[in-house]
């Protein structure tokens, strides 16, 4: 059996930053997101909520600037609930992924935001959008992003 020296193991600080993640099947999505905020190696909030219900059936999952995420998901909830309202029926995930983005887009210079819009609809079933930083928007099966992570 080899011996493994453990004063000669490198010691660093790891930091992982978020991941989130979300997935279509033939029901519906399936969406997670680890749970610990960070403040570079501080770890500030062990249990931090990244899922965030933006309409009855449409969820986002958020990394980046906790403020940033969580400003930008309240207008986007406040948005779909205007929707509901005059239009008189759900937004689509795709609607409410397009708000995603047109607030990311605009605002890219001044926010640290990668969202991940999944949900679904009546007309569609179920569907993942991401909208990486800068403000892209992008249909895909699944989904992966995070902060300070390598996929």
């Amino acid at each position: 059996m080899d011996h493994i020296d453990f004063n000669r193991l490198k010691t660093g600080e790891v930091n992982l930053g978020t991941s989130i993640m979300a997935v279509q099947f033939d029901g519906g999505v399936v969406i997670g997101a680890d749970s610990r905020t960070t403040t570079g190696s501080y770890i500030a909030n062990r249990v931090t909520d990244k899922l965030t219900h933006v309409h009855d059936r449409i969820y986002c999952c958020r990394s980046g600037s906790a403020a940033d995420t969580q400003a930008v998901a309240d207008i986007v909830h406040y948005s779909l609930q205007m929707y509901s309202q005059t239009a008189g029926e759900a937004p689509s995930v795709h609607h409410a992924a397009s708000v995603f983005q047109k607030l990311c887009y605009e605002n890219k210079d001044q926010l640290s935001a990668g969202i991940i819009v999944a949900g679904w609809d009546k007309d569609v079933g179920p569907s993942v959008y991401n909208i990486p930083l800068g403000g892209g928007l992008f249909r895909q099966p699944w989904a992966i992003g995070g902060t300070r992570s390598v996929f």
